[in-house]
């Protein structure tokens, strides 16, 4: 996903910038983020990195790198629309982090709904067809 968040952000700023040096200084600029970005997250793939944190830990690491560098370029580029993205995929690392924690519990509680709903039904449906 870096390299598509990439490819967005340097086509988003392309056209805010009149000049062809202009243009240069914001693909090299954007060349280098994304490419730093990207040895950061490769050195989480890497073997030891795994090792070393929870496999859970290892997504939620990678998309706080993604939100980070995702921000970053909205600021460089003056978009606030792409730091909005950013800071949306950070404040969503921990909802998944959670979401991971807590995945039997949501099955239950929404069976739990879907229980109490089938149930006021069939209740309803039986008041219905008495005279």
């Amino acid at each position: 996903m870096t390299p598509v968040f990439g490819v967005i952000c340097t086509v988003a700023g392309w056209g805010r910038l009149e000049t062809g040096e202009q243009r240069r200084q914001m693909l090299v600029t954007q060349a280098l983020n994304w490419v730093a970005f990207l040895l950061a997250i490769t050195l989480f793939f890497s073997y030891g990195m795994q090792a070393l944190l929870n496999p859970i830990a290892i997504p939620l690491v990678m998309l706080t790198f993604l939100a980070l560098g995702t921000f970053v370029a909205g600021l460089e580029l003056r978009i606030w629309r792409i730091c909005a993205v950013g800071g949306v995929l950070f404040f969503a690392v921990p909802v998944f982090g959670w979401l991971k924690q807590s995945a039997p519990l949501l099955v239950l509680a929404t069976l739990l709904v879907v229980l109490a709903g089938g149930l006021t039904w069939f209740i309803g449906q039986r008041r219905e067809a008495r005279p």
